[in-house]
């Protein structure tokens, strides 16, 4: 079984190959009830790293899950590096992963100054070298091995365990979110939020602060360009 949560389509494209080459069964954290594990079943774990760490809703799920003596392993995606976010999905489980792997796709986090989307070159050189080694982390998944290929660039136990509850305090919030008068109210941010966060009252798309998760696929998802993180996503790209 492959759990996956995907805010962008980054991880979902990961984790609908290993999906193939493991020809295993594939679940959207954001769909399912927790799960029924079969005896000995290995558990595949695929998510973006948000903040060098696990998105919301990825650690909620996961605090329902008693994943026992089985064979558990993650690929975690990031734009550049990764920091311990291993060590915090080990502690959301109770228990120490067999194999790990971060794998970098593009860049989406677009809500602070300096920040934006990769160029087209770069999004595609980084998703086709991570397509490519994609054969290669199921062969050690699919033997059982135990292995960690992580990047966790530079200053990352200052990024996990002191940046990390900063930036989810006070920016993993849905409080500046907004849209201009380019909306046509087309719905898809509302439809398409993991959190069901958001709904269109009176004419207008409204975040409900309740539970945001940080993903930005309302951001991403907007045909028209409407959705604002505040100030600071003025004028920066969208994944495409």
């Amino acid at each position: 079984m492959i759990l996956f949560f995907s805010g962008t389509g980054n991880s979902l494209q990961v984790a609908e190959r290993l999906a193939s080459l493991l020809d295993e069964r594939l679940l959207n954290m954001e769909c399912v009830g927790i799960p029924q594990l079969k005896d000995d079943e290995p558990l595949g774990i695929v998510f973006p790293v948000y903040a060098w760490g696990l998105p919301r809703l990825v650690k909620s799920f996961l605090k329902n899950i008693n994943v026992g003596e089985r064979y558990v392993w993650c690929v975690m995606t990031c734009g550049d590096d990764m920091g311990y976010a291993d060590k915090v999905l080990q502690k959301a489980l109770s228990r120490k992963l067999d194999a790990a792997f971060s794998v970098q796709m593009p860049n989406t986090y677009v809500c602070l100054p300096g920040f934006d989307v990769d160029s087209d070159e770069l999004a595609a050189s980084k998703r086709q070298k991570t397509m490519d080694r994609l054969a290669g982390i199921a062969e050690v998944i699919g033997n059982r091995s135990v292995c960690r290929e992580l990047t966790r660039g530079g200053m990352a136990w200052c990024k996990t365990y002191l940046l990390r509850p900063l930036f989810n305090a006070f920016l993993v919030t849905d409080k500046y979110f907004k849209t201009s008068d380019a909306c046509s109210q087309c719905g898809l941010c509302a439809k398409s939020c993991p959190m069901h966060d958001i709904v269109l009252q009176d004419g207008r798309v409204v975040w409900k602060h309740q539970d945001c998760t940080g993903c930005l696929r309302c951001y991403h998802k907007c045909p028209k360009r409407a959705v604002d993180w505040g100030k600071y996503t003025r004028g920066k790209g969208q994944k495409r």
